[in-house]
């Protein structure tokens, strides 16, 4: 910092100097950060998850205000296909497995690609397992869409054949640690930055240049030695 206490531009020029002379400093306090968190991540969860898809839709038949009800119902209600009612039916519907109502509406996500065609996912460890809950919850949710609206305009469009991993584990568990790292080198370059830019020291010509708001409190006379 300069002689009046103001920041100025050369102030941080030698902030980043220091950070730069300091980066041996930084680059081990960032390997210091990586290996707590390597510790702090030996339970990690590192299993892939795999996404599954189907589609309902709601289509136009017959009289033209049934069908924009049951289609105004179906976008109304879409939180229905996590519900508690609609998760126990679909658990009721898949063979082979054994979830639970809340088990399946925690592997279930909603949304809307038009107001007439709705997605619903699910993600598990299990590819085979998310495409059979997915199927399951689709079918479960027109179901209730008949019971709520009274008709048969909301269909399965598209059932799920395949599902696709969404999630590797193990490159995640990295990129936490990794993250580690950057936190703990940055940290280590502000703190040099900060305590450079707020130092007393004067290192520049520049830092002692006064302006008009300053004033002088003595003046030290030059020594000529040649007298």
């Amino acid at each position: 910092m300069n002689i009046n206490e103001d920041i100025r531009f050369e102030d941080f020029i030698l902030s980043f100097k220091a950070v730069w002379y300091g980066k041996l400093i930084c680059i081990m306090c960032g390997f210091i950060f990586f290996a707590l968190g390597i510790f702090a991540t030996l339970n990690a969860d590192i299993s892939n998850y795999y996404t599954a898809y189907t589609t309902v839709y709601s289509y136009s038949y017959g009289d033209v205000e049934e069908s924009s009800i049951a289609t105004s119902a179906m976008n109304s209600y879409a939180d229905i296909a996590t519900s508690q009612k609609v998760c126990e039916r679909a658990a009721s519907l898949i063979d082979g497995y054994s979830f639970s109502a809340g088990q399946i509406s925690n592997m279930i996500n909603v949304s809307a690609s038009t107001s007439v065609v709705m997605r619903i996912s699910a993600t598990y460890v299990d590819g085979d397992a998310a495409i059979a809950v997915a199927n399951a919850v689709a079918e479960a949710f027109v179901i209730e869409m008949k019971n709520v609206t009274g008709t048969d305009a909301v269909q399965l469009l598209d059932s799920a054949n395949y599902a696709y991993q969404s999630t590797n584990g193990f490159k995640d568990l990295w990129k936490q640690r990794i993250m580690f790292f950057f936190v703990g080198f940055i940290l280590a370059a502000a703190v040099i930055f900060v305590k450079e830019l707020f130092s007393n020291k004067v290192r520049l010509v520049e830092q002692m240049i006064l302006d008009e708001n300053d004033f002088v409190l003595g003046i030290i006379p030059e020594i000529n030695e040649d007298k």
